[in-house]
């Protein structure tokens, strides 16, 4: 008996000694921080041979932009498709295939260490791809992977995905590092869509929901997120985007607003306002289900930013036109907008349908089918808008220099 003790001691001894058998030694990761998706045309050598007339014939094009842990203190932020990364704090490499998975492994043999996506900040996919409806395939590898992180930020880009991890920087060492730092700007300004994570975009692809994807506009090396590429819910494509106005509408509705700037005329002068909050309330009327009502009242508040000409902003009368100006300014771009999506894109991407059905179950259960689809009850239906604007600050100065 005391040598089966003796004996079950050093077994659990050992097991408690044995470590993880699978772990991998942080000097041999490759840390990934960013991914762009491309689509390329058919491989001529194609080992899957004759595909059906649905399969998809396009090859992705994956880029990986991979840390420098020993560079990220040194100068210089050049960068390589792929090879040795030259003193620079990232790289990229790139790879061609018909799966993203397969993709991923054969960039192990690219790279001396094996890519590790936990460290993943941005997905950026092109327009193209996001057209041709891939957005669910392009994405399931990252949903489906260990490492991943579902707070990872997705964002369609104008052109080529790859262009978007070859910007020039700026204030930060690597181009991914510089698009992250620009998404936490929407305090200042409502031109932009809050950040929308792959954990989001996975749930809309779910539920097959219309939705809308940050945009990124990259020209010549310089890079700016800019407007909103819109994705329908029938095929999961790209429809169409939003400019610099229609997306601070679409922020305005949503009730997204962080901080923006509104411009109008006043006595014929140009006036700025600076927007703090807003705050949205949808209610909606379904008597009809041939022509739904809803009522969108949008409830905001701000500062003077800037003033030109000689108003006297201590005068009431003047701080109520001026109020007046700014709710005529939301409704015009919130109007816009709701245009648009109603009668060219025929999308739901202000989720009226969640609040018909929150409000009025059965008569959404009757319509969910064909909201933004088929019959499309959602372009047919009636929106009623009405904003009101409250100044709470006129700045530091009340006269202006003339």
């Amino acid at each position: 008996m005391a040598k089966l003790m003796k004996l079950s001691g050093i077994l659990c001894i050992l097991l408690s000694v044995t470590g993880c058998w699978d772990r991998v030694e942080i000097e041999e990761r490759g840390f990934v921080i960013g991914a762009a998706i491309d689509t390329t045309e058919e491989n001529p050598d194609d080992s899957f041979g004759n595909l059906p007339n649905n399969a998809r014939k396009e090859n992705y094009k994956l880029t990986y932009q991979y840390v420098v842990p020993a560079s990220i203190q040194g100068s210089g932020g050049g960068q390589s498709e792929g090879g040795s990364a030259g003193g620079s704090p990232f790289f990229n490499v790139s790879s061609e295939g018909k799966t993203i998975f397969q993709i991923t492994r054969q960039l192990s043999t690219q790279v001396g260490r094996s890519p590790y996506l936990q460290h993943v900040k941005i997905i950026v996919l092109s327009e193209e791809l996001s057209k041709q409806g891939y957005l669910y395939d392009a994405l399931d590898f990252f949903v489906r992977d260990h490492e991943m992180r579902r707070v990872a930020k997705v964002m369609v880009t104008n052109g080529k995905a790859i262009d978007a991890l070859q910007v020039d920087p700026k204030n930060e060492p690597m181009p991914i590092m510089f698009l992250e730092s620009i998404t936490q700007n929407t305090v200042k300004t409502a031109k932009m869509l809050p950040p929308t994570n792959l954990g989001d975009v996975h749930e809309n692809l779910l539920i097959g929901t219309s939705f809308v994807i940050p945009r990124l506009v990259v020209d010549n090396k310089n890079a700016a997120i800019s407007g909103a590429a819109v994705f329908d819910s029938q095929d999961q494509k790209l429809v169409g985007t939003l400019n610099d106005k229609e997306t601070i509408g679409l922020n305005f509705i949503l009730g997204d607003i962080e901080g923006g700037v509104l411009e109008f005329l006043m006595k014929d002068q140009y006036f700025a306002v600076e927007v703090k909050q807003a705050k949205t309330k949808i209610v909606t009327n379904a008597l009809d289900k041939n022509q739904m009502k809803f009522s969108i009242g949008i409830n905001s508040e701000g500062n003077i930013g800037e003033s030109y000409g000689n108003l006297n902003l201590l005068e009431p009368k003047v701080l109520a036109e001026i109020e007046k100006k700014a709710e005529q300014e939301i409704e015009l771009i919130v109007n816009q907008v709701i245009e648009k999506l109603q009668k060219e894109y025929k999308v739901d991407v202000i989720r009226l349908g969640e609040h018909l059905k929150q409000d009025h179950y059965q008569v959404w259960e009757s319509v969910k089918d064909d909201w933004d689809k088929g019959e499309n009850y959602f372009s047919n239906s009636v929106i009623d808008l009405k904003v009101n604007f409250t100044l709470r600050e006129i700045g530091s100065s009340v006269e202006t220099v003339q």
